[in-house]
C-alpha cells in the first residue's frame, strides 16, 4: 500500500467513524427514552433475555462474529450505564 492509498483508507475510516458516532448518539437518545419507560413501569434495566436476542439477531450472519458480538455487548453495556444515570436523576 502506498502512502496515498493509506491516506485514502484513513479518510474512509474517518467518515465511517463520524457516521457511527452520529448513530451511536441517536441510539443513546432512544436508550434514555427506554430508561424513562422502565422507570415509570418499574422494570429492571438489565434484561438478559433481551440481550441474548439482540446478540443473536446481529451476529448470526456477521462476517466477524466474535468482534461483532463484543461490539454489541459493549454497546448494550454503555446503554445500560446511561439508563442507570437517567433513572437515578
Amino acid at each position: 500500500i502506498r502512502m496515498s492509498d493509506l491516506n485514502e483508507l484513513r479518510l474512509e475510516i474517518n467518515e465511517i467513524t463520524k457516521q457511527m458516532v452520529e448513530l451511536f448518539e441517536k441510539r443513546l437518545d432512544v436508550s434514555k427514552e427506554v430508561a424513562n419507560y422502565k422507570k415509570e413501569h418499574n422494570l429492571p434495566i438489565f434484561q438478559p433475555e433481551r440481550e441474548k436476542e439482540v446478540i443473536a439477531l446481529y451476529t448470526k450472519d456477521a462476517r466477524y462474529k466474535e468482534l461483532t458480538t463484543q461490539f454489541i455487548e459493549d454497546l448494550m453495556e454503555l446503554s445500560k450505564q446511561l439508563q442507570k444515570e437517567e433513572i437515578n436523576k
